[in-house]
């Protein structure tokens, strides 16, 4: 089923949002802050949505929270940041049974609402009095967090290719923020950088489900009635210039067992479907160039992948390959993404990176996690889209706009992170 989202202004920069689809049973609000992408207060932001969401000024105690959201019929609250772009995107959400299947008539909806909201407006900071242990405990799992990324040498190297790809942009600065400012964060500083997101950050208020969300919308629009706005901030992503040459760097790391490359590429293509379909094409797909001949007719990658980041214009490649094999690997990439170019491909090809597309977008209505996360995508794009109005764009893409698009990517970054005993330089092909 297609789903038109319905947005009602609530504040200078605050819009209320609802997407109701009565396949479900269950709903999910999500009060999302979108703030630009800031080194020095990537952290202060990051760590609010982890100690927003614990607990309230009703609920001070972690404990008392969860077994009031329990007594709702298991009603489930969680966070979320997260980067897009050059934006920081930050989300506090509430997971609920509807009210039409309440055992008592219960409004569900109503209290649900009511939790998150209160999360949001009367978190523990009124006077000064806040759970000590609590704030210590959100600040010691966001350190975790972060540090954890390095146990995932897929993710750590993607991540340290980005930081060369847009080094000196603010989608280089890493969302979570970084352990050493994070340990450094006082109860006060929290304090002020929250009445910074309420009073100028952009909000989103994204619900779906089954509901009409009508007591939800009532509860907002009070909430932001008594709450002054000032000089909302605007939030916007830009294209990633290409390097005059392109960058070349290998780090290490012991005890690992094999080598992860990430060739980056830059584009000023405008076009996000053929950006979109051209990656699928190139390596995106089990069936695609990538996939077919890196990996498995020349076995020289144990996994060989592309994507492609719309907001900046990057397509990044990443592979894991034996440390022997990264110049041959690196080789045989550029070789199909100038086969792609060329336009060796059929029509075949084109029609499975379009199928593949299709049923992404097509799953997007299959949960409610990945449909709020749709329109908060659409709506920072200024183009709010249902995901069937979405499809139709790739109708239209022709063989000539896959290579136009292919033909705009220029390398930009070679990243390799090897084990520590290596010996292994990549070809430099110019400065960081």
């Amino acid at each position: 089923m297609d789903n038109l989202l319905k947005r009602e202004k609530l504040a200078a920069g605050a819009h209320f949002n609802i997407v109701s689809d009565p396949r479900f049973k269950f709903n999910r609000i999500t009060f999302g802050f979108f703030v630009p992408l800031d080194e020095e207060k990537a952290s202060l932001y990051a760590l609010l949505p982890r100690y927003l969401y614990r607990a309230n000024a009703e609920f001070p105690k972690g404990k008392d929270f969860n077994n009031y959201l329990a007594s709702l019929y298991n009603a489930r609250n969680d966070f979320e940041v997260a980067s897009i772009g050059d934006t920081q995107f930050l989300g506090v959400s509430m997971n609920f049974m509807d009210d039409s299947y309440a055992l008592h008539g219960e409004k569900i909806t109503e209290a649900a609402a009511k939790a998150l909201f209160s999360c949001v407006f009367n978190p523990l900071f009124a006077g000064g009095e806040y759970d000590g242990s609590l704030f210590e405990l959100s600040k010691r799992e966001q350190i975790e967090a972060i540090e954890a990324e390095i146990n995932d040498k897929r993710i750590y190297a993607a991540n340290q290719a980005k930081r060369i790809i847009c080094k000196g942009e603010p989608a280089a600065v890493n969302p979570l923020g970084t352990a050493q400012r994070i340990r450094e964060i006082a109860h006060v500083t929290l304090h002020e950088a929250y009445k910074e997101l309420l009073e100028s950050a952009v909000v989103e208020i994204v619900c779906v489900g089954c509901n009409d969300f009508s007591d939800a919308f009532k509860i907002a629009k009070e909430k932001f009635s008594t709450l002054e706005r000032k000089e909302i901030v605007p939030c916007k992503s830009a294209y990633s210039p290409l390097k005059t040459a392109a960058a070349g760097k290998t780090e290490q790391l012991p005890l690992l067992n094999q080598s992860k490359m990430v060739l980056g590429f830059k584009t000023e293509n405008r076009n996000r479907a053929a950006l979109t379909l051209t990656s699928n094409l190139y390596g995106g797909t089990l069936s695609s160039k990538l996939f077919l001949n890196v990996r498995e007719r020349l076995s020289l990658c144990y996994y060989c992948w592309s994507q492609v980041n719309k907001e900046k214009g990057v397509m990044s490649v990443s592979c894991g390959v034996e440390e022997t094999n990264i110049e041959k690997a690196k080789a045989e990439i550029l070789a199909q993404l100038d086969s792609v170019k060329q336009g060796n491909f059929t029509d075949d090809d084109l029609s499975n990176a379009l199928l593949y597309e299709q049923n992404n977008i097509k799953t997007v209505n299959d949960s409610l996690g990945s449909m709020t996360w749709w329109y908060l995508t659409r709506i920072y794009i200024s183009d709010i889209k249902s995901p069937g109005e979405a499809l139709a764009a790739f109708d239209t893409i022709t063989r000539d706009d896959i290579i136009e698009a292919a033909n705009s990517m220029k390398l930009d970054t070679f990243y390799v992170l090897s084990p520590e005993e290596s010996e292994h330089e990549p070809e430099s092909e110019g400065a960081e």
